[in-house]
């Protein structure tokens, strides 16, 4: 092959390159607008906390259960009630290995309507790993703050964009 037939397919190529890019770009579609949070979740002011698992952590049974029990309460955010009649909301909390390899560690919060037993939403906060026990708890801690912090995070920007929820009569 000469070199002018070279660089005329060089050339080629080239061109039918710059050419998809722009193709390729425009067929993106944009995200689509953000849904709505269901009414429920941003008006809710009782709550009931179920317990989702039963297995132990650290040796320690209950834990997600327990700690994410004491991280609303200690929020005042919302009011603990011991009946799920009672609630205006259901969150169940769970810790769980994700298959395969078993390496991955998260803790999932369902937001549940009691009425319906419909489940709203759901969150899901990874574990970070770790070596000792200790680093375990802490870092098994902070994926239970942020799990709440999420939970906060979903009614207040959706508050702050549909503005406040109707008053029950």
């Amino acid at each position: 092959m000469t070199n002018i037939a070279r660089m005329a397919v060089v050339c080629l190529i080239a061109a039918i390159v710059l050419l998809a890019v722009p193709i390729a770009e425009a067929q993106t579609a944009p995200d689509p607008p953000a849904a709505p949070v269901p009414v429920q979740i941003l008006a809710a002011k009782k709550i009931f906390i179920a317990n989702g698992d039963s297995a132990a952590v650290f040796g320690v049974p209950s834990l997600a259960y327990n700690e994410f029990y004491a991280s609303v309460k200690n929020s005042n955010q919302y009011e603990l009630v011991q009946a799920p009649a009672d609630a205006d909301l259901v969150l169940e909390v769970r810790y769980e290995i994700v298959f395969p390899g078993a390496t991955e560690l998260q803790l999932r919060l369902a937001v549940i309507d009691p009425k319906t037993s419909v489940v709203l939403w759901r969150i899901t906060e990874h574990v970070q790993p770790w070596g000792r026990d200790a680093t375990g708890r802490k870092n098994f801690s902070k994926a239970i703050a942020t799990l709440l912090s999420d939970l906060q995070n979903l009614r207040s920007s959706s508050a702050a964009t549909t503005g406040p929820p109707a008053p029950n009569n």
